[in-house]
């Protein structure tokens, strides 16, 4: 139509312009596209460990909070009551009728933590199992608190100081021990009973941690409910209070002729070996003898850190410092009456574990920590005053 109204020697001029096109929008080639993926890819890979050990330093930074939480809280212990907390590691048990027992050291240290509602909600008068006798040393592998219990609220309850936030099974579970929450920290019940340091010092007749044990049923001379300050006299800085300790987290096999066995490729860190019977032994015959046995004992090892209110031996809620850290425990046959049971720290932070020390410092402890050093912290009153420093 424009055509029409213009003159002929313009609209010859005209038809001759060439008028420059649109340019085309170029998108990206698919080497290009990939090419993009592939850097980004890469700058991913390099900072991924980076944010993980970023992560992983902020969830150590709050472990050791926790545990600074609980040591303020086991002086705020001792000045109350002039003693360290305690476990029942039996019940009560008269005629036949249940009294109480079977509660943790980290029951009793509930208000400390500020967690006076919850301890207030505990009946310590009743024995925490369904048993009201144990005969024998074996009789303590049936143990369970059931639905009905009076306190099964209260075992069931997570309490967030007690748990490690690396510690990835940290959540409340079903099993034949019943509906428990787990806890991270356990407490230094000293060394096996009738062990004493290599080459030199006494066979320990008492224990020798920070953590007492009793039970009201049986009158063990080795057993020391109430530690008093005066009683560290190797230094409340030379002497371990609390440590870490992994929940055990696995379902056993049951093998073709009977009997059950931990799945291949589960960490000796949740297994409970054969520690022999109770005899005397230097702490480095313990370690040899323990570290000898092929095959974890499951019966011994599936509870683990279930249960934070339970002062059961195999709920594991305290330690013995004798093998090295990070590596498995040992069961001692017919130390199942007075939580004589070789529990090891261990943890999920790389090259170590926190722990406490009585004067309530938070210490890093390499996995490959001087032996006689891990022992000499772990007795409280055996002159081997051993340092981390």
């Amino acid at each position: 139509m424009i055509d029409q109204y213009m003159p002929v020697g313009f609209k010859n001029r005209f038809s001759r312009l060439r008028f420059p096109r649109a340019e085309r929008q170029q998108g990206f080639t698919l080497i290009e596209l990939l090419v993009v993926i592939a850097i980004i890819g890469v700058l991913a890979g390099l900072l991924l460990p980076a944010i993980q050990s970023a992560r992983e330093s902020a969830r150590r930074m709050q472990c050791q909070s926790h545990m600074r939480q609980i040591g303020i809280a086991l002086h705020n212990y001792h000045d109350i009551y002039k003693s360290f907390p305690f476990s029942s590691v039996g019940i009560d048990s008269q005629g036949g009728n249940c009294g109480s027992g079977f509660y943790s050291w980290l029951g009793l240290l509930l208000p400390q933590i500020e967690q006076s509602n919850l301890h207030n909600q505990v009946d310590f008068r009743v024995a925490l199992s369904q048993r009201c006798s144990y005969p024998s040393s074996s009789d303590y592998l049936d143990y369970k608190i059931p639905a009905n219990h009076v306190n099964a609220r209260s075992v069931a309850t997570l309490v967030p100081a007690y748990l490690c936030p690396s510690e990835p099974n940290a959540r409340i579970r079903e099993t034949d021990m019943g509906r428990t929450a787990p806890a991270s920290y356990v407490g230094n019940v000293g060394w096996p009973k009738f062990s004493s340091f290599p080459g030199a010092g006494p066979i320990v007749d008492q224990q020798n941690g920070m953590i007492g044990l009793v039970n009201p049923s049986l009158d063990d001379p080795w057993h020391r409910p109430q530690t008093r300050m005066q009683d560290i006299t190797d230094g409340l800085s030379n002497t371990m209070a609390i440590s870490e300790r992994v929940i055990s987290e696995f379902q056993p096999i049951t093998g073709f002729f009977g009997g059950s066995y931990a799945p291949e490729g589960i960490k000796d860190t949740m297994l409970s070996y054969c520690g022999g019977s109770v005899v005397a032994r230097p702490l480095d015959r313990w370690v040899q003898y323990c570290g000898s046995v092929s095959h974890g004992d499951v019966k011994y090892s599936l509870h683990q850190g279930h249960s934070w209110l339970s002062g059961w031996s195999f709920a594991a809620n305290h330690f013995m410092p004798v093998m090295p850290p990070g590596q498995r425990s040992c069961h001692i046959y017919g130390g199942e009456d007075d939580g004589n049971n070789i529990v090891t720290p261990a943890s999920y932070h790389v090259g170590g574990l926190n722990v406490v020390m009585g004067d309530n410092s938070v210490r890093f402890v390499d996995l490959s920590v001087d032996m006689p050093t891990w022992w000499s912290i772990g007795g409280c009153n055996d002159g081997q005053q051993g340092s981390l420093e």
